[in-house]
């Protein structure tokens, strides 16, 4: 008898520990494992509130992307996390991913003269690369057409992205 509940035992455990959900690391881990575009990555930094993890990622012989930051953003469905979309992260520049909401606006500046970056009238999230230079900027907007801008360290602003009205 005790050995049949230790069996039951042992084996609700195995089915409990089997049936946890995946972290949102651990799905981005899974992904790029399996990406077969992909011979090397690197996760830089994973921003658990706003369910975005920014890495770099490249092939062998792919030099130019090799240090180019990307962003992926993750839903939450159930239990389960799902890998929603992703956003390349230019070098002094912007880019935008207007798939759906929401539209994520990111970039990576390089000059110590500039301070921090809006979109709109916030202000974006600022992550340090491991290289003590490049510093990646997002935001996630439910505007298809943002304004950027830079802020720079002595008060005055860049335009990165203007709208004409």
């Amino acid at each position: 008898m005790k050995k049949s509940i230790y069996i039951v035992l042992f084996s609700s455990v195995l089915l409990l520990v089997g049936c946890n959900p995946k972290t949102m690391e651990e799905v981005f881990d899974h992904e790029m494992k399996n990406n077969k575009d992909v011979d090397e990555y690197k996760l830089v930094e994973k921003v658990e509130e706003d369910n975005v993890i920014i890495f770099t990622s490249h092939k062998e012989d792919d030099d130019y992307n090799k240090d180019q930051p990307k962003l992926a953003l993750f839903v939450k469905s159930g239990d389960e996390w799902l890998w929603k979309k992703t956003n390349v992260c230019q070098l002094d520049k912007w880019n935008g991913n207007l798939d759906g909401e929401p539209y994520i606006w990111c970039g990576t500046i390089t000059e110590p003269r500039h301070e921090n970056v809006i979109v709109g009238d916030t202000e974006a999230e600022m992550i340090e690369m491991n290289d003590g230079i490049k510093r990646v900027w997002y935001h996630m907007s439910k505007n298809r057409n943002e304004e950027i801008k830079v802020i720079l360290t002595d008060g005055t602003e860049e335009w990165l992205k203007e709208v004409i009205k």
